[in-house]
């Protein structure tokens, strides 16, 4: 969110907490936005504003949308009667923003704290302390992740449901502490998954247009994001989950993924305040690991830094595992960068920002003068090749096979 909150000006606490606030951008929900804002509107303002509901959204979702924070005890119940009735359309950043929102506010303190379940959570969450509660969302996530598991074109669907299972597993009993921890994984599982489709369908384009290689660039970049954010179970004091070198791998993957495709994208993204913030939360999450990862690296020589790059480098993919000599750049725990040697190419990567350099070159595409070339033209015409440095000076090689051999 961007605050702007004056140093010398005095403002109304109303004010502050209203810079704090997302707003809605949506024209299907902005006058909606008192609904978001607090909680202490009453469903008959909802249904007095239904005037203005927009012709593209049906009464009843206008209702369910407003409806959903009046009352801030009746949040989570209005979230399950939500994912049993499919009431809301999950694939709608408006929607995304309200709950999302909901879940992760803290809500109104408590005066007499003693009447709580645990004096540590808050009155707005504490349905989660329910056993049998969680056990009911957990099934209704359960089949809302199997519905969507093959479906990578609503990649905000992904978002919600990760969000609200890591809202769950930070709060709920270590009772369910196990359940939730499959799910999250789940959610990482299904994210892996359709990156991997949607990187199918970019290396083998049925058609050379531009908006479309963006728009799918753009949808990595928001799975990926949000798989980053399943990560942060690792710093949960109460999960039993140790950090495993796969774990590694496959998180420089993600974190690599994201950057490549922003990198590659032609096109500039206007990425929404939402989208931006869950960037920002990602980013968090990675420093907050750094530390686990940074040991982990060091007790296992760098080894996931090896694996890693053999298979991001497609230079070491032709010759076979990858052995070269590593070392943390700074001292400072929550420094991300890792300086290694192999054969004669230095390779640098940002475990934070996910950049891969190599000889100091990232990922991108051939330079005009290669793809401005008459032969080129003539053997390749308009294909558009991810390429990486080779081993020679000025030299390149695509990062994915674009042949049936994978060569």
């Amino acid at each position: 969110l961007k605050v702007q909150i004056s140093p010398t000006k005095i403002n109304d606490f109303q004010d502050e907490c209203r810079t704090l606030i997302p707003q809605l951008a949506d024209s299907n929900y902005k006058d909606l936005q008192f609904s978001i804002d607090n909680t202490e509107f009453v469903q008959n303002r909802v249904i007095a504003e239904l005037s203005k509901c927009s012709l593209k959204l049906k009464s009843a979702e206008f209702i369910e949308f407003g409806s959903f924070r009046s009352g801030y005890r009746l949040q989570w119940w209005n979230l399950l009667s939500i994912l049993e009735l499919d009431s809301l359309s999950m694939d709608e950043e408006s929607v995304v923003i309200l709950i999302t929102h909901a879940l992760l506010q803290y809500g109104p303190v408590t005066k007499d704290r003693q009447s709580l379940i645990c004096s540590w959570c808050p009155e707005s969450h504490q349905q989660l302390l329910e056993d049998h509660f969680v056990d009911e969302l957990i099934t209704r996530l359960d089949h809302h992740l199997k519905d969507c598991e093959c479906n990578w074109q609503n990649e905000l669907i992904l978002v919600i449901i990760t969000v609200i299972v890591m809202r769950i597993f930070t709060i709920c009993n270590s009772t369910r502490k196990y359940q939730m921890t499959n799910l999250v994984l789940k959610c990482r599982k299904i994210g892996e998954k359709w990156i991997e489709l949607i990187l199918k369908t970019i290396q083998n384009p049925s058609s050379s247009d531009d908006d479309k290689m963006n728009a799918l660039r753009d949808k990595i970049v928001i799975i990926g994001t949000t798989n980053l954010l399943t990560y942060s179970i690792y710093t949960d004091s109460s999960n039993t989950l140790v950090l495993s070198n796969q774990d590694v791998i496959s998180l420089l993957t993600i974190a690599t993924t994201i950057h490549d495709n922003s990198v590659l994208n032609k096109k500039t993204v206007h990425m929404s305040v939402f989208m931006r913030n869950l960037m920002r939360y990602s980013e968090r999450v990675l420093l907050s690991i750094h530390p686990i990862i940074s040991k982990l690296l060091q007790e296992n020589s760098y080894e996931s830094l090896n694996e890693f790059c053999y298979i991001h480098w497609a230079v070491v993919r032709t010759k076979g595992m990858m052995n070269g000599k590593w070392k943390k750049r700074n001292k400072g725990i929550y420094d991300g960068w890792y300086d290694g040697e192999y054969e004669s190419n230095k390779i640098s990567i940002d475990c934070l920002r996910g950049r891969f350099f190599v000889n100091k070159m990232t990922i991108g595409f051939l330079p005009d003068r290669i793809t401005s070339d008459e032969l080129y033209r003539r053997v390749f015409g308009q294909h558009i090749f991810e390429v990486q440095a080779a081993e020679s000076e000025d030299s390149y090689i695509t990062k994915h096979g674009y042949h049936d051999d994978g060569k």
